[in-house]
């Protein structure tokens, strides 16, 4: 299952459009999960919502912290960050690095903040790529302040766009978007809805009896990661709490 790792890394806005009905769905651990193929191309989603007792911008940081998360055993394959330990276990990344002094075409002119990150990994071998950060922010009908971070994959040609190549996109996944809806819903409590949506034309991925173990990854990769939001919501609230 080589390369299987990407779909987790970093889960989406809006999923990837089905070109046909989803033949698989399943709900593991809480994530609602469907995979469809059309040709050549599998298409899955994955998508959870969680209300977590912590304040919106303790949460959003829980969200943000992208450097801090990471696998400690491959800290001698780091490049680009230092050895020191990540607090946050994601089982197959190397490192990331977030890149924010780019360069900002028109279209990303409308957004609070947009900057890249670059990912590097492991998984019976080293691969990579970057994905566009975006985040904006809106009302909902009920008053409360929601912000979308959406995090796109890039090829190669799209990162020249923002900043100089460092790390070549290397991935069985042709395209992935995760996204995070954020609603602050009180001062005590933040609504977060996380959706990841990827296309694959892998020999193997795209197959149907390989489903349910990427299934099993993609479950499990969104529950590490909203461990890590929450521990890091749960540190920086003692934190505040010891400053009072």
């Amino acid at each position: 299952m080589k390369h299987l790792f990407v779909l987790f890394i970093a889960l989406s806005t809006s999923p990837l459009v089905f070109g046909s009905a989803p033949d698989k769905t399943d709900v593991l651990n809480g994530v609602e999960l469907l995979s469809s193929k059309e040709s050549s191309t599998r298409s899955y989603v994955g998508h959870i919502e969680k209300s977590l007792p912590y304040g919106f911008h303790t949460v959003m940081k829980g969200i943000t912290n992208f450097a801090d998360k990471c696998n400690n055993e491959f800290k001698k394959k780091r490049v680009f960050t230092s050895e020191e330990d990540c607090k946050y276990l994601n089982e197959n990344l190397i490192e990331t690095i977030v890149i924010k002094d780019i360069k900002r075409p028109e279209n990303l002119k409308s957004f609070k903040d947009s900057y890249l990150i670059g990912r590097r990994v492991y998984n019976r071998g080293e691969f990579g790529y970057y994905e566009l950060v975006t985040v904006r922010e809106s009302l909902n009908e009920k008053n409360q302040k929601v912000t979308h971070i959406d995090l796109t994959m890039l090829n190669d040609d799209e990162v020249k766009n923002y900043t100089d190549l460092k790390i070549k996109k290397d991935s069985a996944f042709d395209s992935s978007i995760s996204s995070y809806k954020v609603t602050e819903v009180s001062p005590t409590e933040t609504l977060v809805r996380y959706e990841y949506s990827a296309t694959t034309k892998h020999w193997l991925l795209n197959k149907e009896i390989t489903v349910p173990q990427v299934f099993s990854s993609i479950s499990k990769g969104i529950n590490l990661l909203f461990e890590s939001i929450e521990g890091e919501s749960s540190f920086l609230k003692r934190e505040v709490a010891s400053q009072n």
